[in-house]
């Protein structure tokens, strides 16, 4: 096992005993962070345990680790993937407008409002950077 194996362990059992911590702070506690708590809490848990079991199954099976490396590699799959997040980019364009109509009806407190719109406003300003670069670099 390499180093950057072990680390990636160290940290995904550190995750999942943050996540079982959140999780019980989130029975006890009282109030309105107790959903979020025990929320992030199942998430991390789930996220962490996946981690540590693909971890484990690439462990033990080298031709399905060596597999999936050239599967993420590949040139094809790279691109299949980018156009899948250009396509959901799309996506959430068409999204965000109604989504902001529906906080303003819905009398959600305006700094929420703002704060969704300065999320809609940076995902244009990275997707701007991003197309300014590579065609600099064409």
């Amino acid at each position: 096992m390499t180093k950057k194996q072990d680390t990636r362990k160290i940290v995904y059992l550190g995750l999942l005993l943050l996540a079982i911590g959140l999780v019980i702070v989130g029975i006890f506690l009282e109030g309105r962070w107790t959903g979020v708590l025990i929320g992030l809490g199942a998430g991390l848990l789930g996220v962490s345990g996946a981690q540590l079991i693909t971890e484990r199954v690439m462990q033990g099976n080298p031709e399905l680790k060596r597999k999936v490396r050239v599967e993420e590699l590949d040139e094809r799959n790279i691109q299949i993937n980018q156009y899948a997040k250009a396509k959901a980019f799309d996506f959430f364009q068409f999204l965000a407008l109604p989504f902001f109509l529906v906080l303003v009806v819905a009398d959600v407190p305006l700094w929420i409002v703002l704060l969704a719109i300065a999320v809609y406003v940076a995902d244009w300003a990275v997707y701007l950077w991003f197309l300014t670069r590579r065609m600099n670099e064409i």
